[in-house]
């Protein structure tokens, strides 16, 4: 199943870490890529603009489970995808080129025939009845 890159992941930290344990990955993170510590380098700016965001997320209660209810539904929705691909894959039987363009003979749709069926004798006796009945009386 293909990995969904979250706060968590960001923080370095598992999804159901305390909040003590989420407030010192982010002091530790931030100290080694602080912009003071990294004067003129973009990329530990870019770092600490990411840090940033997933503490704010992680540390306010209500920001961190609405994050853990939509890495519940995207993974839910990659799980899905994931089960329909293979679905189809196991459906379709290996072919080779010469197989795929080999032309296979179409068989015709049977026509449906009523006067063999028991059915249509039984309507049109019973309406040749109804006939009978009608023209005597």
């Amino acid at each position: 199943m293909a990995k969904i890159h979250t706060h968590y992941d960001n923080l370095k930290v598992s999804r159901g870490a305390p909040q003590e344990v989420v407030r010192a990955a982010y002091k530790a993170l931030s100290q080694k890529y602080h912009p003071d510590k990294n004067p003129g380098d973009e990329k530990a700016a870019r770092i600490m603009a990411i840090l940033n965001s997933a503490y704010e997320t992680l540390s306010d209660p209500v920001r961190r489970k609405e994050h853990d209810d939509w890495i519940a539904a995207e993974e839910w929705e990659v799980a899905w995808l994931e089960s329909t691909h293979q679905d189809s894959e196991h459906h379709e039987k290996p072919r080779s080129e010469a197989q795929a363009w080999a032309t296979e003979p179409v068989s015709r749709p049977r026509r449906y025939r009523p006067w063999k069926d028991v059915r249509w004798w039984g309507g049109m006796g019973a309406m040749l009845a109804l006939g009978c009945l009608i023209g005597v009386a």
